[in-house]
């Protein structure tokens, strides 16, 4: 009873292992904390990406906040990357498998006849390497587990930054559009004044060309002004994953004299923000730490194989004892000749010299043990090899933090310069600029300068402006991209599980 008992619970023991439980729903949670920590936007990776565009009507105001969660939400290229954290977490539980038992069975049949030998494994082979390699393959899947979920998350902070660029750019793009609508207005105007001054005589044709031809570039950079904000913003479109959708929708417009900007964190702050956050850089520490722990595998691996079963087998046997026809026909034949010449009665002791041989079956069963002699091949190969791709894995780690660091700095280096170029426009410029149109619309008035020269002036403030939008562009454009380069908001995060890498063991 006991016997049994033991053979039952080893049964329900390896069919637990066996029916490990595969679902990535933990770790695609945590890839979700991560880019919510990082991007203050939580991405609905749990449900379907929409499979419909968005039906705008030529009057809606796409918000960047809005952009931005659809984005993480039904980008296909995000999408696609999230699968492999399916595909790590299925590779953690692979590595925490058994080996499926093996069972072997022999038969083999006697040349004279008889019953057939029998040999074969009485339990299943179980090969024992598993209990000192397990633990190690978990170890490499765990770091590699790791490692997706933090590219994963890393790609969405990618993503957020991407489309808040494009976000600002179609910002820029309509409202240069109308302030270059503006321009033409004030244009037009000065080519009517001159028009009707040469019909006085007071104006050259040559004014009046230049008038018109300045009109006309205008109208150009106008159409092209349109066809770049079209552009960007089916390349919006395509980073929210709605390639398909319409163009009848506007951004939040932009005032680029009064609408505010911070002053950029320093320098030193940025790199250590960076440092701290930016979830590529871990996840090639990550990297690193997975080779280490393959060294240790690959040393495992290289120890003898080793198998544990229990054997059994049938001895052959004689003919069976059944009785044939023939056999019975001699023995009473020999039990008559036996009677006659010895005079036994019938009832006397039996003659059979027909009768079959006395079969005999042994079984033998015992422990078998299988094991591999390593005298040529101990793996040492695949450790040397592993141990140069952890080197590898550091240097190539350690040079992602030196790239990450470069493009900090850079980042910040534009970003200043375009901050510092809005507040001098703001501050400086565009208070001269402005004196001035006041000081021509005096002029004119008091009869002292000519109406063109006033509405040159205002030209002039239009262009000024167009200016200090550029400069308003670059400093989002710049910022965003310094968010991708610090791995998030600019502010400070939690510090995410980070290894510890050291020399292999």
């Amino acid at each position: 009873m006991t016997r049994n008992f033991l053979f039952v619970a080893s049964l329900m023991g390896l069919s637990a292992v066996g029916c490990a439980q595969i679902g990535s729903e933990a770790r695609v949670g945590e890839a979700i904390d991560l880019v919510e920590q990082h991007t203050g936007q939580r991405p609905a990776w749990t449900v379907p990406w929409d499979d419909q565009p968005p039906a705008w009507d030529g009057q809606a105001v796409l918000g960047l906040e809005e952009a931005v969660a659809t984005a993480l939400r039904n980008n296909r290229d995000l999408r696609a990357d999230l699968e492999m954290i399916g595909q790590a977490d299925a590779d953690l539980v692979q590595a925490g498998l058994l080996a499926n038992p093996s069972f072997n069975f022999m038969i083999m049949f006697p040349s004279g006849g008889g019953r057939s030998m029998l040999r074969s494994s009485a339990l299943p082979m179980m090969p024992l390497q598993d209990l000192w390699l397990i633990p190690a393959r978990q170890e490499v899947a765990t770091a590699q587990l790791q490692q997706a979920v933090l590219r994963v998350a890393d790609r969405a902070v990618e993503t957020a930054a991407a489309v808040k660029k494009a976000y600002a750019r179609l910002q820029y793009t309509q409202r240069a559009s109308e302030l270059i609508q503006d321009n033409m207005q004030v244009v037009d105007q000065s080519v009517r004044l001159i028009q009707a001054g040469q019909a006085a005589g007071r104006a050259t044709q040559v004014a009046a060309n230049l008038a018109q031809i300045r009109y006309l570039k205008l109208r150009s950079e106008l159409l092209a002004m349109e066809a770049e904000r079209r552009r960007l913003q089916r390349e919006l479109l395509m980073l929210m994953g709605v390639a398909a959708a319409t163009d009848r929708w506007r951004v939040k417009p932009l005032q680029e004299l009064n609408d505010p900007v911070e002053t950029p964190i320093g320098e030193s702050e940025l790199v250590a923000l960076a440092r701290n956050q930016r979830l590529d850089l871990k996840a090639a520490e990550w990297s690193a730490q997975a080779a280490e722990h393959r060294i240790g595998l690959l040393r495992r691996e290289g120890w003898p194989e080793v198998g544990l079963g229990l054997t059994f087998e049938r001895a052959p046997a004689p003919r069976s004892q059944n009785q044939r026809l023939v056999g019975r026909a001699g023995n009473a034949a020999a039990q008559g000749v036996a009677g006659a010449i010895m005079g036994m009665p019938p009832t006397g002791p039996m003659v059979a010299p027909f009768n079959p041989k006395m079969r005999e079956v042994k079984y033998t069963i015992g422990p078998m043990i299988e094991m591999e002699i390593p005298i040529f091949d101990w793996n040492q190969a695949q450790v040397a090899k592993a141990l140069h791709e952890y080197g590898q894995r550091l240097a190539e780690s350690e040079a992602r933090a030196q790239e990450i660091t470069r493009m900090v700095r850079e980042t910040l280096v534009m970003c200043q310069q375009a901050y510092d170029q809005v507040r001098f426009y703001r501050e400086t410029i565009m208070p001269a600029v402005e004196r001035n149109v006041t000081l021509a619309q005096q002029s004119y008035i008091a009869g002292q300068e000519d109406l063109t020269i006033y509405l040159q002036t205002q030209e002039d403030l239009i262009m000024t402006r167009l200016k200090v939008l550029d400069f308003f562009r670059d400093y989002h454009v710049n910022r965003a991209e310094l968010e991708r380069q610090v791995g998030g908001r600019l502010i400070g995060a939690e510090p995410t599980t980070r290894p510890t890498t050291g020399p292999a063991a």
